[in-house]
């Protein structure tokens, strides 16, 4: 595999040629190429790719060239890359493709003309002739004009033909032999301009001289810059030629070298060279330092400064800034950065100088300068006095939203925190700030609690700022002492009619006003936040009821709290009621012999006591409030008089209430009178009495043990006696019952025998049970025959013990077990007196009956 030469050029002008190394992949450095020309033709490349910095180029047979850094520019502008191959001088387009692919297209380069500055790019490949001698060969090929070009490191050369007739020597020179065979040359120096082959802005400004050799005592022409200089070579074959200042056009690009010279024969040869014009150079400051926005603040002040800048590859750039000098060298891409250290940098807020001097590697310098802005500080406060100026949040303020205040830096960002919660504003244009906590941000209850601020300024500085706030939305504690209130939490009548005091506990500084029912008052509040307030009995009503109690409370930063509580005011028993005590409120025998029962309501909780006639008994109540208590009927004296009922009931608040009821007590009975018969020998058919009253009835015992109601007729005879007529004759056999019930419903009998000769089985009649028999007649039955024990004169009558038995001398009692007891008179008639037993029974006898005992 052969080797490919090449020729490079940087942008001096100055041209090094070279072979790429056997192998594949072969490479050679082409940073500070300007041109490049390879011995190839279109044919000998399969493909182009970009691969990062690099140039790949695959050749048809395999190999592989790599033009390293062909991308990363050491010279400003464009590379441009040819091919050339036996005179032919063909450009290289490259279009970039996917995946770094290049696509290529040809331009070949017509340098058929007097003079091309790519004439020493050519390679003609004669016999491997380089192309520094190309020029020389030109005449041998047909005459290639000026397509070849001098090499940078020995200069450019030119030889032109005689114009004699040629001689014995073959050459021109009139046959003289002067060495040059009638032929003559000249060169321009490498070098120029100080050695670099470039004028810099200091060179031109002093003026050039370009350089060179040529045949001594040649006439040169040397043109450069539009402007011709003609000069004459030396006797030692070395030429100069001078360009002022003036006539030297600054910037950066190359500039054309052409030198004709004519020796005294008038022969003549040319020359070319490119020189480099470099009078300027470039700096700048990039926009945007510190970050971005031109602008150091406190954090980038801290970490220290990097500025940064474009200016030409490889020039020194002096960076003064904040009096400090920063010399750095810009890099191969055209920029620059100095580091500036934190103690470099004034803290404060201020416009700072950048300026930047840039000296390439001609000496060309610039300066440049600009302004940074720095902005290292910022600040923020809390302003004292918030929520109303006390710095302190009361209920109502929490309710109606809190705003927060305080200054800072114009157009800062202000975030305010207050128990977690986060508001976020902006300083405005006076240098305030306000930040809203709606209602319900803020925690309720009693606490101390941090405002913290944090603001951060346009430049990006913080400042931060702390202050107390105080949080009381609650009057704490508030309570009443309701249920204490005269030792169990209900006012009754006693201690109504002293007034009532109530109690509790507040915050203290604290104001209470409490209302009970209607009445309003101010509690005295002492230093312990204990509070009282007395109602007088007039401003509470009597009875039975729960009264309101409300109290509001007011705390020293102006909160308010109510609370309500209910105070039961029980002035009296409540319900009391007696039941009547009897149906008709009359007790007589039987309701008397009964026992005595009185009933009614009451409050429940409530203790009933009943007296009568000095006796007192404790009533049963129970859960519902009924009450009952029984008398027995000794408790009663008999008689017939007006008692009285007195109720005292005790509530379970202590108050006490007594009901009167009167009744009337009618224990006396009167046993109806039967006096004369009227008999028809086989029965009866009527029967007169001195004391019948209407309502008396008159009953028939009949032999069969029933018990006929007998009717008739009443015929008043005056004079207080009735007769009674029968409608129907009551037969022999049979026995009367006359009966009375008077007013009070006592019930009172008369028994009147008519069987002769009747015995003891006649109290054994079935329907007696159904009648007090208080009096058994035997005056209208002969040689009656009766015997009585103490059993049977109480059971005939519940009235009362004692049995009045009428008769005459044919009539026989026997009672046993009785003891006499005296007489007594009743309507004028005597009656025997016997008691038995213990228990009182009493029977009294006619004393024309023959008693035994």
């Amino acid at each position: 595999m052969s080797t490919v030469a090449y020729i490079t050029r940087d942008m001096a002008g100055t041209t090094q040629h070279g072979n790429f190394s056997e192998g594949t992949p072969a490479h050679i450095d082409a940073s500070r190429s300007k041109d490049i020309s390879l011995n190839l033709s279109p044919a000998d490349v399969e493909s182009y790719s970009r691969q990062g910095g690099n140039l790949h180029i695959r050749l048809a047979n395999g190999q592989e060239l790599v033009l390293e850094n062909y991308y990363s520019f050491g010279s400003t502008g464009a590379k441009n890359l040819f091919l050339s191959q036996e005179g032919e001088f063909i450009e290289v387009v490259l279009e970039d493709k996917s995946s770094g692919m290049l696509f290529a297209t040809y331009e070949p380069l017509d340098l058929t003309g007097k003079w091309s500055a790519y004439d020493e790019m050519v390679f003609l490949d004669v016999d491997r002739i380089e192309p520094v001698v190309a020029p020389l060969a030109a005449p041998l090929f047909g005459g290639l004009g000026a397509a070849g070009a001098a090499a940078g490191a020995v200069g450019v050369a030119a030889i032109a033909a005689g114009g004699g007739d040629g001689g014995d020597g073959g050459g021109g020179g009139g046959g003289d032999g002067g060495g040059n065979n009638g032929n003559t040359f000249v060169t321009i120096d490498s070098g120029q301009a100080g050695g670099d082959d470039t004028i810099s802005a200091a060179e031109a400004s002093a003026g050039v001289t370009l350089t060179g050799t040529a045949e001594a005592g040649s006439t040169v022409e040397v043109t450069f810059q539009g402007v011709t200089r003609t000069v004459t070579a030396t006797d030692e074959g070395t030429w100069s030629a001078d360009f002022a200042s003036g006539e030297i056009t600054g910037g950066e690009y190359d500039a054309p070298i052409s030198v004709t010279s004519t020796d005294t024969s008038g022969n003549t040869a040319t020359a070319t060279s490119i020189i480099r014009i470099d009078t300027a150079t470039t700096v700048a400051l990039d926009d945007g330092q510190a970050g971005g926005d031109d602008m150091i603040n406190g954090a980038e002040a801290a970490d220290g400064v990097t500025l940064t800048g474009t200016a030409e590859a490889g020039a020194t750039v002096e960076v003064t800034f904040q009096g400090v000098i920063r010399t750095v060298t810009a890099t191969d891409e055209g920029t620059w950065s100095a580091v500036f250290a934190a103690s470099e940098i004034l803290s404060g807020e201020y416009d700072a100088e950048v300026t930047a001097t840039a000296t390439d590697t001609f000496g060309n310098t610039e300066t440049t300068t600009g302004m940074v802005r720095v902005d290292t500080i910022t600040s923020v406060a809390i302003d004292s006095g918030q929520a109303g100026g006390d710095d302190i949040v009361n209920n109502a303020e929490a309710a109606a939203g809190l705003t927060l205040t305080g200054t800072g830096e114009a157009g800062a960002t202000v975030s305010v925190t207050v128990e977690g919660v986060t508001r976020t504003t902006t300083v405005d244009a006076d240098g305030n700030w306000a930040a809203e906590f709606e209602a319900g941000s803020l925690p309720a209850g009693e606490y101390d609690t941090t405002v913290s601020v944090t603001s951060t300024d346009a430049a990006g500085n913080s400042a931060t700022a702390t202050a107390d706030l105080r949080v009381d939305t609650l009057v704490d504690p508030l309570t009443t002492d309701t249920a204490s209130v005269e030792g169990d939490g209900i006012v009754n009548e006693t201690e109504h009619s002293d007034g009532v005091t109530l109690t509790g506990t507040v915050e203290p500084g604290s104001t209470v006003v409490v209302q009970l029912g209607s009445a309003t008052r101010t509690a005295t509040v002492d230093a312990g936040g204990n509070w009282s307030v007395d109602f007088a009995a007039s401003d509470i009503p009597d009875g039975s009821y729960e009264a309101d109690v409300t109290v509001t409370a007011t705390d020293a930063v102006g909160n308010t709290a109510e609370i309500t509580d209910t105070l039961t005011i029980d002035t009296e028993v409540v319900p009391f009621e007696a039941d009547s005590i009897t149906g008709d409120d009359i007790v007589n025998i039987a309701e008397r012999a009964a026992g005595l029962t009185l009933t009614g309501t009451v409050e429940a909780g409530s203790t009933v006591d009943v007296t009568i006639e000095g006796v007192t008994r404790a009533a049963s109540v129970d859960a519902d409030g009924n009450w009952s208590v029984a008398f027995d009927a000794g408790d009663l004296p008999e008689g017939s008089y007006t008692s009285r009922a007195e109720i005292t009931a005790t509530d379970p608040a202590g108050n006490t209430a007594t009901l009167t009821e009167a009744f009337e007590v009618d224990t006396d009975y009167d046993a109806p009178n039967v006096g004369n018969i009227i008999s028809t020998g086989a029965g009866v058919t009527g029967f007169f009495s001195d004391d019948y009253e209407d309502g008396d009835t008159t009953h028939e015992l009949t032999s069969s043990g029933a018990v006929e109601n007998v009717t008739g007729t009443e015929t008043d005879l005056g004079g207080g006696s009735t007769l009674f007529s029968f409608d129907d004759t009551v037969p022999d056999g049979s026995n009367l019952v006359v009966n009375r019930i008077d007013d009070a419903g006592n019930s009172s009998g008369t028994m009147v025998v008519f069987e002769d000769g009747a015995d003891a089985s006649v109290l054994n009649h079935a329907g007696l049970s159904q009648f007090n028999i208080d009096e058994l007649n035997l005056v209208h039955a002969d040689n009656v025959d009766l015997t009585l024990t103490e059993a049977d004169i109480n059971a005939l009558s519940g009235n009362s013990d004692t049995l009045t038995v009428h008769g005459g001398t044919d009539d026989r009692l026997t009672i046993t077990g009785a003891t006499a007891n005296g007489t007594e008179t009743i309507d004028g008639e005597t009656y025997n007196v016997y008691t038995l037993g213990t228990d009182g029974t009493t029977i009294l006898v006619d004393e024309d009956v023959n008693t035994v005992i």
